[in-house]
């Protein structure tokens, strides 16, 4: 059975890039262009991975991160953001705090080979 993704970015582009990468590496994916019904798409979903922006208009990443982490489903989590770096370690922090080492950082922009790289890892150790 194919690792299964879940995308959660506002920038459609963001989620097609990121899409066509995790087709081309064997994944099943699902994106989503907003927030606002994130965390039950990923109850619903169940992703190995979750891709997870912080800067979003509906609800923020930091919102989405804590509800995720509360439902207690097991999953990897990169974090992304092309803004301040205080947001990601704001992000960090909100893991700790749920006791989860399972969150990984990549700073917007990021090359494709980085993603190809973390996706390729994630999905083999779970």
């Amino acid at each position: 059975m194919a690792k299964r993704l879940l995308i959660v970015d506002d920038q459609a582009g963001i989620t097609k890039v990121v899409g066509l990468i995790a087709t081309q590496l064997g994944l099943e994916f699902k994106a989503l262009n907003s927030s606002a019904n994130a965390t039950e798409e990923f109850v619903e979903y169940r992703p190995d991975v979750l891709i997870l922006d912080m800067i979003m208009p509906e609800k923020d990443g930091i919102d989405v991160l804590n509800e995720v982490l509360l439902s207690g489903i097991p999953t990897r989590i990169i974090l992304t953001s092309g803004y301040s770096d205080a947001y990601l370690r704001l992000a960090q922090g909100v893991a700790q705090f749920h006791d989860n080492d399972q969150v990984t950082i990549l700073k917007k922009p990021f090359r494709r080979q980085e993603l190809v790289s973390l996706l390729r890892q994630l999905t083999q150790e779970s």
